[in-house]
């Protein structure tokens, strides 16, 4: 396997993980296969280990590729940085496509929650010469040949806007302790009084967007970051899946998403699991944290995400043909 961590900017402590399968003489020694590259969840504060490693794992013991992108989160956050960041690694591979022998009709960005809102910038945004002009005489270089999106964010007016996090009743707005806090997001605005239950709840969605635009934002820049109004025909194929009892991120999310690709024409496949939670990763054992993250009923996406790039790409028949080369 070819690892090795490339810095694609150290201003913005933005990397580049590479998890290369090496074929060797006799076997599957000049096979170019698709490649995933992973954009981990954390409501653009953070970045979540159990939503990278993990995962590149799962797809290289499939014949895949995979890469992890570390995009700029918190005051790096601000689009569209990311979708800056993203651009870069997709090109960054592109380019390497023959050193790494990589199939470049076969890159497909794959991000969680945050992250896919990442990816997803790049599904729509491709071939946008305003929002990446370092791409307009050649925007293919970064356009992703699929997406697969993890309970993602795309709609920014549909996240949990009364999330109970556990505050008691008499708590000072200021002694809140919540991770997600955006320093040019007033408080009261995050952090809202419920005068029915006499305590606070969290504004998640305020939370999160505020890292996306730095602090307060507008009505017109929220939609036109709510990615489903930005779907178009050159939009690419799309692998989506959700947990049905998620209370974050509503499953809204993805059922609009897939809704405007099937009208525009893209294929897109759904699948929306009956419970479950926020964050589950591979919702097995193996990237659980807490009991909530551990939903084996919706353990099948990963394999049904290998088989959706299998069908997409030619990495079987490569494979196979070889054998009478």
């Amino acid at each position: 396997m070819k690892y090795e961590t490339i810095v694609l900017s150290e201003e913005r402590n933005v990397t580049l993980t590479t998890y290369m399968i090496e074929g060797s003489a006799g076997y599957q020694e000049f096979i170019k296969r698709p490649l995933v590259l992973i954009c981990p969840g954390g409501g653009y504060s953070h970045l979540s280990k159990r939503e990278a490693e993990p995962i590149a794992m799962r797809y290289l013991s499939a014949g895949i590729h995979a890469a992890i992108l570390l995009y700029g989160i918190q005051e790096h956050a601000v689009a569209p940085g990311p979708l800056k960041d993203i651009a870069q690694a997709v090109a960054f591979l592109r380019d390497r496509a023959d050193e790494y022998c990589i199939d470049n009709d076969s890159i497909y960005v794959c991000g969680f929650s945050a992250g896919a809102h990442v990816a997803c910038q790049l599904g729509v945004f491709w071939n946008n010469p305003e929002l990446l002009p370092e791409y307009k005489e050649n925007p293919e270089r970064v356009k992703p040949n699929g997406m697969i999106l993890a309970y993602p964010v795309i709609d920014l007016h549909a996240s949990a806007t009364h999330l109970d996090i556990g505050i008691r009743p008499g708590t000072d707005i200021n002694d809140v302790y919540y991770d997600q806090k955006h320093p040019k997001m007033p408080l009261s605005e995050m952090i809202v009084m419920d005068e029915k239950e006499g305590r606070y709840f969290i504004n998640f969605e305020k939370s999160m967007n505020a890292y996306i635009f730095d602090g307060m934002y507008t009505p017109e820049q929220e939609d036109f970051y709510s990615l489903q109004n930005q779907v178009s025909s050159d939009t690419p194929p799309a692998f989506i899946w959700h947990a049905g009892g998620d209370g974050l991120i509503s499953p809204t999310n993805s059922l609009d998403l897939a809704s405007a690709l099937y009208k525009h024409g893209i294929p897109v496949e759904l699948h929306l699991y009956d419970g479950g939670n926020h964050g589950i990763s591979l919702a097995d054992h193996t990237t659980a944290g807490c009991p909530n993250d551990y939903y084996p009923y919706a353990k099948s996406w990963m394999q049904h995400s290998i088989d959706w790039i299998l069908s997409r790409s030619g990495l079987e028949k490569q494979i196979l043909d070889s054998f009478n080369s």
